[in-house]
């Protein structure tokens, strides 16, 4: 199997001569589409079980995906065939063992819960870089790490830290811990898609695993909890989830893992927290409160920390 990082032409030890400043545009990008895809599901979480949630969301990704998708594999068969297990393995935690945990983890959570756990990804992500692409952290980025999180627990805790204390972990927890895990570790891999593979063939060929392997669990679920009623309510969030935080929110976290790297895209999950209280406000009336400003701030302020420290080879 011959991979190397996504682009193709830049050692995963070594940074680009220059970063385009849209590359970190486009890194807040998703984290926005996935907060709305948690209050959505967490909205729909009594109306469709959540493995069937993940399932229909991607299959009907994968419909979108198809007519952009089928030239670019058709071109690239050799070598996707040549790379079937390492594409197949990122379906199976990037796809569908991610997707399925959260929604399963919002059943059982509190949204606080959640997301506190949540904003432990850019740390786990920054661990397995060094574990797996051993790439070494600066002392400035370690702090960035640090302010981040501190500014994601500000938002969570409401400003006031005692809230902490009150926090207890359950079997939701436990789910997002390993949704969150997996994402972390798909970040870190799709450092070594295989090479000259293009983006919308490797995107489609994920997509398709991992629709795929939500197969015997829709079997074992649907025996169980039974489907849903199709309703504009219901086919709604399916659209949303199949577009925004699906296929939009795929491309742009990859061409931004492509450009910033897999620590450094990863930091931009902080973001989570606040632009969750943001669309809380806006969808369902929620208020912004002081430290959810104050959150924002202090998590800008450390993704700035990471982003602008010069990368150890």
């Amino acid at each position: 199997m011959r991979t190397e990082p996504v682009g193709g032409a830049i050692p995963a030890t070594k940074p680009p001569a220059g970063i385009p400043r849209s590359a970190y545009w486009l890194a807040t990008l998703p984290p926005l589409f996935w907060s709305g895809n948690f209050l959505i599901a967490r909205l729909m979480r009594e109306t469709i079980p959540p493995v069937q949630m993940s399932f229909w969301r991607w299959s009907l990704a994968l419909l979108i995906l198809a007519p952009f998708c089928w030239r670019p594999i058709a071109n690239s068969w050799p070598r996707i065939r040549g790379n079937l297990p390492f594409l197949a393995l990122l379906g199976a935690i990037g796809v569908t063992a991610f997707n399925c945990f959260v929604y399963a983890a919002l059943h059982y959570t509190p949204v606080a819960n959640a997301a506190l756990v949540n904003s432990l990804l850019p740390v786990v992500t920054f661990l397995l870089a060094y574990l797996i692409l051993k790439q070494s952290l600066t002392r400035q980025q370690l702090a960035g790490i640090a302010v981040s999180l501190c500014g994601a627990v500000l938002v969570i805790c409401r400003g006031d830290p005692r809230m902490l204390l009150n926090v207890s972990l359950n079997r939701g927890d436990i789910l997002v811990f390993a949704g969150m895990s997996c994402w972390a570790l798909y970040t870190v891999l799709i450092r070594w898609r295989p090479a000259g593979l293009p983006a919308m063939a490797f995107l489609g060929v994920t997509v398709f695993f991992g629709v795929l392997f939500h197969l015997p669990a829709v079997a074992w679920e649907y025996a169980v909890q039974g489907g849903f009623r199709l309703s504009m309510a219901t086919a709604g969030a399916l659209l949303y989830f199949s577009v925004f935080p699906s296929i939009l929110a795929y491309v742009f976290w990859n061409r931004s893992v492509a450009v910033l790297g897999p620590g450094r895209t990863g930091m931009f999950m902080h973001l989570l927290p606040p632009t969750s209280a943001v669309l809380g406000f806006i969808v369902l009336g929620e208020q912004i409160a002081w430290f959810h400003l104050a959150g924002f701030a202090v998590i800008v302020l450390g993704i700035w920390l990471v982003t602008s420290a010069p990368r150890k080879a």
